[in-house]
């Protein structure tokens, strides 16, 4: 029964659906067929398996899998050789199985055994969409999208182009916030449905356990609301002992709360795709159908499963590009007002009013080096939450977000605290020393229109007398009003505050360090004016030092040769400070002579430099990558030495050119290899240091991974710079890019 919850004094079971455990349901939708195998033979078969495939139970467990599926079909079935996950479309093959045709997925289970999912192909009389359609019409949508010029965009793309390719009545793009509640950013649907655009949904509409398998498994298909599942039979995996994980599964059934969320929707199919930055969920596309089931064959769902990866990187890099240049007019600003003098204390010279427009912020408290300042609207006592703040846990009041202390409810947050004045929200930025940058915003009431209450959850009691918490009956739009908080900070405040910290540091280090000011001098004089322009070509590099003013090693130049070549140089001497920059410079200017002296022969020119630097710099471990250019072919003679390889960029694909590799500067033995490339119109290279991919804690090659996919869509160097070394850097960063003009149509 169901029943009101303030009126049960019985015991309730929060957590249940908290920790229902969705990924063994032990059952599968019944539009396909699974099997479990184990050294080619079947162990589990889902219970419909007479119904679809004409083989009756029996006939399949404990039998090799060749009988069940009929020789053929056994010999050609491709099986999978990797870890669980990657591309629904990787999966897929077209096998004939007892006289027709099917799309079957395998998958390698979390226990060893392989998951064979098939269901079948649509008849010739169906509205099947052939495979070259299907991707066809995905690739159109990412090229739309790779010219929008705003993240809503590319959201209002999304919803339209998964719509089109999927025929459901309602696709929606939601985008989470910190906390996992959803809100509709983005909808396409049919004319006579009710508009969800701009509502929002509770975290608690997508438990944790359901947002684990999310970004695991990318896209999710429920075809009927009303249809009963195929149970496993038997239930437990006979090896293990233990429900089969089916957290991969194209098939997975459903959790019945779920499944009665959407009937309480009106919904009678559902779909989602994940969208994901760096492995985190950030947003989701859902599809609704109400007019009946709905089955989208394998190929469009991995067709848009395609698409829906695409359009999430392009806008992350948007959203990226967006914040980076946002970030950079506030330190370009902050830069010019307090660049002005150096004879008022540092904390002055950045309490300005200027500021406060620049962060969108009502006040601004900020220690540093001794002395504190103020503007604008700030609590009583400012350093007092500051305090408070730095040593609150993270919570549901309290963020921390790449060492940022965000709070929009700083009465929620700090209850003991006190008179806060206007002050209802506060973003903390640490400095060194434990000196800090406070931002501060007043109070705002704001309505939020949620998709129903979402307070309300129908209790039902079993038998035993406990409660249990269902889904919400009513989705009609519910206006809250939200009081004592202020406007929130967003991702994009958060690295222009950022930003302003480490324009703080460096001039804090200039000032109470003359050696820094003349290693970035140094450093920063070392570093081309001005880049040659070949016709046809365009060259363009950016260097952004490490936090805390440290310089590097890193250097970047390009100059033309007198036979008309432009010689390409990335290098990066180990070390910071002053005696790195100082060897840079050595090794910077010697490369130069060298080229000239050899005419641009980049082989013989590194084989001198790595004799000059063994003797001029003994000890010292360099890498450099030097690249002689022909405008004229597009060729491009290089030598590598210890340099990490650099990324060439085709027609929307990146990969790294790793066909030379040659030992660190002051490391050769002989004349080092050389390698040749081509660059084709429209093609770009792009050669980087270390510091663009390094990061603590993170694994070298899933970062290159991530810089490739990155560079495939953008090569906007403002853009990498901010996707790859987020808010902080321990080291510098170098990045140099050719490209070749496209042809003209």
């Amino acid at each position: 029964m169901t029943i009101d919850s303030q009126t049960t004094t019985g015991e309730i079971d929060l957590q249940a659906c908290e920790d229902e455990p969705i990924h063994v349901p032990g059952a599968v939708q019944r539009r396909g067929v699974l099997l479990v195998v184990d050294d080619g033979v079947v162990v589990q078969v889902s219970d419909n398996l007479r119904n679809l495939l004409g083989v009756p139970v029996e006939e399949a467990v404990g039998h090799p899998l060749a009988a069940v599926l009929g020789e053929d079909a056994a010999s050609n079935l491709r099986l999978p050789q990797t870890q669980p996950g990657g591309p629904l479309g990787d999966a897929l093959q077209q096998l004939t199985m007892r006289g027709r045709d099917w799309l079957v997925a395998t998958h390698l289970g979390t226990d060893g055994s392989v998951l064979v999912e098939a269901e079948p192909l649509p008849r010739a009389e169906d509205d099947g969409t052939p495979v070259a359609t299907v991707f066809q019409q995905a690739h159109a949508v990412l090229r739309e999208a790779a010219g929008a010029s705003t993240v809503e965009e590319i959201y209002e793309l999304a919803a339209r182009g998964v719509r089109r390719l999927t025929g459901f009545d309602r696709v929606m793009m939601y985008r989470f916030d910190r906390d996992y509640n959803g809100q509709v950013v983005a909808e396409d649907r049919r004319d006579d449905l009710e508009p969800y655009l701009g509502l929002h949904y509770p975290a608690s509409d997508i438990p944790a356990q359901a947002r684990a398998l999310y970004e695991k498994n990318l896209i999710r298909l429920i075809s009927d609301t009303e249809t009963p599942t195929a149970r496993l039979v038997p239930p437990l995996h006979p090896r293990t002992g233990a429900p089969t994980d089916l957290t991969y599964s194209t098939l997975r059934a459903v959790s019945p709360v779920h499944v009665q969320y959407l009937r309480n929707m009106g919904v009678s199919s559902s779909m989602s795709i994940s969208l994901l930055d760096d492995g985190r969920l950030w947003g989701m596309v859902a599809c609704h159908h109400v007019s009946g089931p709905h089955t989208p064959s394998l190929e469009v769902r991995a067709g848009t499963e395609t698409l829906a990866a695409g359009l999430s990187l392009q806008a992350v890099v948007r959203a990226a590009a967006d914040r980076a240049r946002h970030a950079q007019t506030v330190a370009d600003e902050l830069r010019r007002l307090t660049g002005l003098t150096d004879d008022v204390p540092l904390a002055q010279a950045v309490a300005q009013r200027r500021l406060l427009e620049l962060l969108d912020t009502d006040g601004l408290m900020v220690r540093v080096g001794g002395t504190s300042a103020a503007v604008g609207v700030v609590p009583p006592d400012p350093a007092a939450v500051v305090r408070a703040l730095r040593e609150q846990e993270d919570g549901s009041a309290v963020a921390d977000t790449s060492g940022l202390r965000a709070c929009d409810a700083l009465a929620a947050a700090l209850p003991d605290h006190g008179d806060l004045g206007e002050v209802a929200g506060a973003l903390v930025v640490p400095l060194p020393d434990g000196d800090s940058l406070a931002l501060f915003r007043r109070e705002v009431t704001r309505e939020v229109a949620w998709g129903g209450n979402p307070e309300e959850k129908p209790l039902t009691i079993d038998d035993d007398g406990v409660g249990h918490l269902g889904p919400r009956r009513s989705f009609s739009t519910w206006q809250q009003v939200v009081r004592g908080t202020s406007r929130p900070w967003s991702a994009e405040d958060v690295e222009a505050a950022a930003a302003v910290r480490r324009l703080v540091v460096e001039m804090l280090y200039r000032r109470t360090r003359p050696d820094l000011g003349a290693a970035l001098a140094l450093q920063r004089s070392s570093l081309p004016q001005r880049l040659p322009q070949p016709d046809g070509w365009q060259v363009t590099a950016r260097y952004r030092p490490a936090d805390g003013g440290k310089v590097g090693g890193d250097w970047y130049d390009s100059f033309e040769l007198a036979s008309g070549r432009v010689a390409l140089v990335v290098g990066d001497v180990a070390g910071h400070g002053l005696a790195a920059a100082s060897s840079m410079n050595q090794l910077r200017n010697g490369l130069r002579s060298l080229l000239v002296a050899h005419d641009g022969a980049a082989g013989p020119a590194l084989e001198a430099l790595d004799r000059l630097a063994k003797q001029l710099l003994p000890g010292e471990m360099a890498t450099l990558w030097v690249g002689v250019l022909d405008p004229a072919t597009g060729t491009v003679d290089y030598v590598s030495a210890g340099h990490l390889a650099p990324l060439l960029v085709r027609d929307g694909e990146a990969r790294f050119d790793k066909a030379v590799r040659n030992p660190p500067l002051g490391f050769l033995r002989g004349r080092p290899d050389v390698g040749t490339l081509t660059l084709r119109p429209g093609e770009s290279l792009l050669v980087f240091s270390d510091g663009l991919v390094e990061q603590r804690r993170a694994v070298i090659m899933r970062r290159l991974e991530e810089l490739r996919t990155t560079a495939a869509v953008t090569l906007d160097l403002e853009v990498l710079e901010h996707r790859m070394t987020g808010l902080e850097s321990g080291d510098d960063a170098t990045m140099l890019l050719v490209t070749a003009a496209p042809l003209q149509e």
